[in-house]
């Protein structure tokens, strides 16, 4: 298969299939909008939401991520870029990817 094939996956980190739910918040704007998480790898993640971001934009990503057992998780603070932003649902829904720059210890 030649290299630049689009069904080729070059990432070079595994990516964890997720499901669970994100806030994201503009930093330039401090807008807040809600999805889920679909994909986390530790380059990057995918989101699902109804926000429409600019390549490049900079956004707090908070992950509520599930717990084990009865015990529960401590959400994920990330900080991120968006390298692209795909249309699922016409108008309504898109998958967007964005790069980890950087994980807050809590929020801010």
């Amino acid at each position: 298969m030649n290299p630049a094939d689009p069904r080729i996956d070059r990432r070079g980190a595994r990516r964890i299939q997720m499901g669970c739910k994100a806030r994201l918040k503009v930093l330039i704007s401090g807008e807040l909008f809600y999805g889920e998480c679909i994909e986390l790898s530790v380059r990057g993640l995918s989101v699902r939401t109804a926000f429409v971001p600019q390549f490049g934009e900079s956004v707090e990503i908070v992950l509520m991520v599930a717990g084990m057992g009865a015990l529960p998780a401590a959400p994920l603070y990330l900080v991120a870029e968006v390298r692209r932003c795909n249309e699922v649902v016409p108008g309504h829904l898109y998958d967007i990817g964005f790069a980890i720059v950087g994980r807050k210890a809590c929020s801010a």
